[in-house]
């Protein structure tokens, strides 16, 4: 692999979840998710089922509506 080449790193829906629901159940597990995805910053690659199960995920979890999601 060249210097210039930029390894993708698919990240799925749980560890989003982790990152974005706060709670004492999930301190450690929030950490390191948030660690996670800043060290992959720039190389993160995501699907739509992806999205779409964090949205449904925060609106049913966290009480969210759309627009906080938005």
């Amino acid at each position: 692999m060249s210097e210039n080449s930029k390894v993708s790193c698919f990240v799925d829906s749980n560890i989003w979840l982790y990152a974005m629901i706060n709670g004492s159940a999930t301190d450690s597990r929030q950490a390191q998710a948030k660690s996670l995805l800043s060290s992959q910053e720039g190389s993160i690659v995501i699907s739509t089922q992806v999205v779409n199960e964090v949205c449904v995920n925060l609106i049913k979890k966290s009480l969210l509506d759309e627009h906080q999601i938005a």
